[in-house]
């Protein structure tokens, strides 16, 4: 049975070492027009939420208590995003290690189990992660149980949920034998591992 609290703290931890090599924040990235700081926005913003939700609260809720964090994190710059990411990774981690699996958890489509929410999160983590370090000219690894798990998800999340809006097209030559799974995963939602990293 995968362990998916393990897995989440494995891919947060990528960021201590992408983060650090980070040189240019408005550098292009393979996820659609963010740049490097644009996507760790993200990364942030949804960290942000998962104390909140995991606790209990619905959208609304965590919304109106996040309205201000959310406006201020859109004008940080990299660095100041770093520190933001930093003090947020703590209570993150410990709101998923204290809430059970089958609990059902608000999210902006529905209920849907905290242990698919995690999955969900893990997966936006790795990708992420790679993302930011492809920007910066490098091939992240990931960890074999950690990219065989994301690709999992991949295949199964998006067999029912193709997400047309959130992901290009899969690009295809990245499955088979001696393929890393990170680059199968990648491939699934859009990004060509072959142009990436960009230097």
């Amino acid at each position: 049975m995968t362990d998916w609290t393990a897995l989440q703290a494995r891919a947060a931890a990528l960021y201590d070492d992408v983060l650090a090599g980070v040189t240019d924040w408005e550098a292009a990235t393979p996820c659609a027009s963010w740049t490097a700081r644009e996507v760790l926005v993200h990364v942030v913003d949804e960290q942000l939420w998962v104390p909140g939700l995991l606790a209990g609260g619905t959208i609304e809720e965590v919304a109106e208590d996040l309205e201000g964090p959310l406006r201020r994190l859109r004008e940080m710059s990299g660095p100041e995003l770093v520190t933001e990411w930093q003090g947020v990774t703590a209570p993150v981690a410990a709101a998923w290690r204290g809430t059970p699996d089958d609990d059902e958890v608000h999210l902006s489509y529905g209920s849907a189990p905290v242990g698919h929410y995690l999955a969900q999160q893990t997966f936006d983590l790795a990708v992420h992660a790679w993302d930011i370090a492809a920007s910066q000219g490098r091939d992240l690894s990931w960890g074999d149980e950690l990219e065989q798990a994301v690709l999992e998800f991949v295949r199964a999340d998006l067999a029912e949920n193709p997400a047309t809006e959130l992901f290009d097209p899969p690009v295809p030559g990245f499955s088979g034998p001696g393929i890393p799974a990170r680059y199968t995963a990648l491939a699934l939602t859009g990004r060509d591992p072959s142009r990436w990293p960009s230097r």
